[in-house]
């Protein structure tokens, strides 16, 4: 964490995160980097649908929450509920990655469905995320 107190370190930090969440968060929805294909300088990224994961998500909002902490950068704030509800439904095909029958969560999104085995690295991932969001309950993304 020091390292980001040193200006040069800490701008191309914020420059790098600001640069990733500018080509991830589409029209107010996460789209991780799909694990699908490549992304090619100068081609939109949202053509690669399917291919994401929770643990993308997951850290994701890992990302936000310590941007947010350290700068207090209410847009940061504001798009760790926009990610985290990727799990619940606001992802590129409406439907749940959590499972609340399980408690489990599902291992991603493919382009036309839900990949519906269970995984520990999926589950552990919500998790993660879900205790994250504890430091924001009540609070509703715009």
């Amino acid at each position: 964490m020091k390292l980001l107190r040193i200006g040069r370190y800490r701008d191309i930090a914020y420059q790098s995160f600001d640069f990733l969440l500018s080509r991830i968060i589409v029209d107010n929805e996460i789209h991780v980097v799909s694990n699908k294909g490549w992304a090619h300088r100068g081609q939109p990224t949202n053509e690669l649908q399917g291919g994401e994961q929770p643990i993308d998500v997951a850290y994701t909002i890992v990302a936000l929450d310590r941007f947010y902490k350290f700068t207090k950068d209410e847009q940061y704030r504001k798009t760790i509920r926009i990610v985290f509800e990727w799990f619940l439904g606001r992802n590129h095909l409406r439907q749940i990655v959590y499972n609340p029958v399980t408690g489990g969560c599902f291992d991603g999104l493919e382009e036309h469905e839900v990949n519906i085995n269970q995984g520990a690295e999926s589950t552990i991932s919500y998790l993660m995320a879900r205790l994250k969001m504890e430091d924001y309950k009540g609070e509703s993304a715009n």
